[in-house]
């Protein structure tokens, strides 16, 4: 029964350490789309890799990303082709080869 419970512990703790990337800025200027992200819980390594833009369906692949890490914090820049009509724009993308989504601040 203890072995439950502290595989369970275990668990939950795991899943509490997992940040999803936050969304800090979004813009459409100089003909292309520039999405800024941080992610609170980044190893030295972070990887990203096939970020795809989503809007009505259609999916947009990043033409540069750029990331670093600073005390455990990532930041990454996407740059996307311009897009001029957004709705509920959202980032599919892989991070250390897991992948993951947010949605994009306006």
């Amino acid at each position: 029964m203890k072995l439950i419970i502290i595989a369970i512990m275990c668990m939950l703790c795991a899943c509490m350490a997992y940040a999803k990337p936050q969304c800090h800025g979004f813009n459409n200027y100089n003909d292309k789309v520039t999405i800024v992200f941080t992610d609170d819980v980044a190893d030295k390594t972070y990887s990203v890799s096939d970020a795809k833009l989503v809007i009505y369906g259609k999916e947009y692949a990043a033409t540069s990303i750029e990331s670093n890490v600073k005390n455990g914090v990532a930041t990454v820049t996407l740059i996307f082709p311009h897009i001029t009509r957004f709705s509920n724009p959202k980032v599919i993308l892989r991070i250390n080869g897991k992948k993951a989504k947010f949605k994009v601040c306006q």
